[in-house]
């Protein structure tokens, strides 16, 4: 075992590794996000404004920023060098399972109990895309790595897997 981290009582819901540093994220079940360096083993920061379990999060690629999702149907864009949220992206009905920055494209991809998965531009603040037709909550759903660099791939509580290719920004689906 590298390092042990102690979160007290708190249950972690979500976790990601910066892709420079040796740090991590843990989202916590208190509404908490905490930041740790895993090295040293010391929690650096912690950033308390979700209302509620924050069930996912996710450091940027090559920006100082986070996004975190939750129970309270809330996204949130943080500065991790601001110690800040930039802002709230709002649209979900439900708790948000998971969120994800694209590797290239100024996009946020997320999933949430309300059946759907949402494709966001967090550079304009917007909802690109609606991806509907779920029968039930949407447990995960992640940007593709390489291909086409807009591939969606998700899994779904009653077991199943589907992929989808986002649509082009000027063929979106406005956010209801």
């Amino acid at each position: 075992m590298l390092t042990k981290f102690e979160t007290k009582s708190n249950r972690v819901k979500g976790l990601s590794f910066h892709s420079k540093r040796p740090w991590i994220l843990a989202s916590l079940h208190s509404g908490v996000i905490q930041l740790w360096d895993y090295r040293m083993g010391t929690l650096i920061d912690r950033f308390d404004e979700h209302d509620g379990p924050v069930r996912g999060v996710h450091f940027h690629k090559s920006q100082p920023l986070f996004v975190s999702g939750g129970d309270d149907y809330k996204i949130k864009v943080w500065n991790y060098k601001m110690h800040r949220c930039l802002f709230t992206l709002l649209g979900h009905l439900d708790y948000i399972r998971t969120v994800q920055f694209h590797h290239e494209s100024p996009w946020i991809v997320s999933a949430s109990d309300d059946q759907t998965i949402r494709i966001w531009n967090w550079q304009s603040r917007t909802c690109i895309s609606v991806l509907t037709g779920h029968n039930h909550y949407v447990m995960c759903a992640s940007f593709h790595p390489k291909e086409d660099l807009v591939r969606v791939s998700l899994f779904r509580s009653d077991s199943s897997c589907l992929g989808y290719r986002c649509p082009e920004e000027e063929d979106s689906i406005p956010c209801r």
